[in-house]
């Protein structure tokens, strides 16, 4: 006899091992739901409805931690973990669904986090981009010489060349950007920008059969780029630098970035960063860096629904790097998976950037190499959909042999 501890993280894998037993194809479904373990963290929820919650979760078969406050029925908010396997999960939402004080809320947000997709996908205007269980890869071009990786090409036929090359390394994406967005980095004339857009996509269309992402925040370049047939925005602002700029710059806008996205039908990856590329890195303060950007980017994806962008044509980005220090950005790849609440594609840039130079103590872009691929993994292990790199063929390499092993 030999009894050892499980771990499973998917529902596919829970079936594999129910089916191994062969027990009665009946209950496969419902047994694979027991063996999926889950925690949820409830914030800021009423003390009132952490009370019920309680309760009902102990019926169940949940386990629960609560404020001490809600025995003593105490008034405010509090923080609520639940324990739960799936089906546990799926039966207390449902038993709630129909509670006051938020739990309605509360219980659609559970059903959401816990059903299993049959296929998910980015629309990109007439295009569809399917996400699979292994990320898929956004090869990095730049075409600003202002890079922090120092792989900036500043002429648009080479820059196209770069690009093939990573279409044929395996990249499922293309993101191009004419303005350097490093840490203390200035803006870059806005009709510059266009101009190099403009040129390397014209070319780009000859040869490059993947979808082309454009990383841009200003309004403009947008449009210019969407309609040269670019399929993403991808925007470090997401969606609110016209409210970053004074009142005679914003005058000057035609349409705001969130109506053109909308207008072209086109995909947009909103990105988490606060102050500007010039001021990220100064002074950073977050009361809880994941609830934190959680929160923002919820608020985001919901003014880009209320402007008029197709919620399966947003991709969110906890921005890596952006506003961020050393330990804030290995926590947020620690807890990637708490992202996914949000039921968004997860884009996670971190290829190259200068707090893997700070953890393995050397500032040689060449020398982050093996860090670069490590934090890649760890990224697509916690949950990541698109990678954002600047070594395709290594991390697609590295990402085959994270497939085969999920594969088994």
């Amino acid at each position: 006899m030999n009894i050892r501890k499980l771990q499973i993280n998917t529902f596919n894998d829970a079936l594999k091992m129910i089916e191994k037993t062969q027990c009665d194809e009946y209950v496969y479904t419902k047994l694979a739901k027991k063996i999926i373990q889950s925690s949820f963290i409830i914030e800021n929820i009423d003390n009132r409805a952490a009370n019920i919650l309680k309760q009902d979760a102990l019926s169940c078969g949940c386990d629960v931690a609560v404020s001490k406050d809600i025995s003593l029925f105490k008034k405010g908010l509090s923080t609520v973990i639940l324990c739960a396997n799936k089906y546990q999960a799926e039966k207390l939402a449902e038993k709630i669904k129909e509670q006051p004080f938020g739990l309605r809320e509360i219980s659609k947000k559970i059903f959401e986090i816990s059903k299993e997709e049959k296929e998910r996908r980015i629309v990109c205007a007439n295009k569809k981009i399917i996400l699979k269980d292994t990320p898929l890869v956004m090869g990095i071009v730049n075409l600003s010489e202002d890079s922090f990786f120092g792989n900036g090409i500043s002429d648009e036929k080479q820059a196209v060349e770069a690009a093939l090359d990573m279409q044929n390394q395996g990249a499922d994406i293309i993101d191009i950007g004419a303005e350097s967005t490093r840490p203390g980095s200035k803006p870059v004339n806005v009709k510059d920008e266009i101009l190099k857009i403009k040129k390397f996509l014209k070319i780009a269309h000859k040869k490059i059969k993947v979808p082309i992402s454009v990383d841009t925040y200003k309004p403009e370049a947008a449009e210019a780029a969407l309609s040269e047939g670019a399929d993403i925005i991808n925007d470090i602002y997401a969606l609110r630098y016209e409210c970053t700029i004074n009142d005679k710059d914003r005058k000057k806008m035609k349409k705001s970035m969130a109506k053109v996205v909308a207008k072209h039908k086109a995909a947009v990856a909103l990105m988490h960063m606060i102050k500007t590329p010039l001021t990220m890195q100064k002074n950073i303060k977050y009361n809880n860096v994941i609830s934190d950007i959680i929160d923002f980017l919820q608020i985001q994806t919901e003014y880009a629904v209320e402007a008029g962008i197709n919620k399966n044509s947003i991709i969110i980005d906890p921005g890596i790097g952006f506003g961020k220090t050393v330990d804030n950005n290995l926590e947020i790849i620690k807890r990637l998976f708490e992202f996914k609440s949000l039921n968004y594609p997860l884009l996670v840039g971190l290829s190259n950037k200068s707090f893997l130079a700070k953890i393995i103590k050397d500032e040689k872009p060449e020398e982050r190499v093996s860090a670069n691929i490590t934090a890649n993994v760890l990224a697509a292990l916690n949950g990541a959909d698109i990678l954002r790199v600047h070594n395709v063929k290594e991390i697609k390499r590295a990402l085959q042999t994270v497939n085969a092993v999920r594969k088994i």
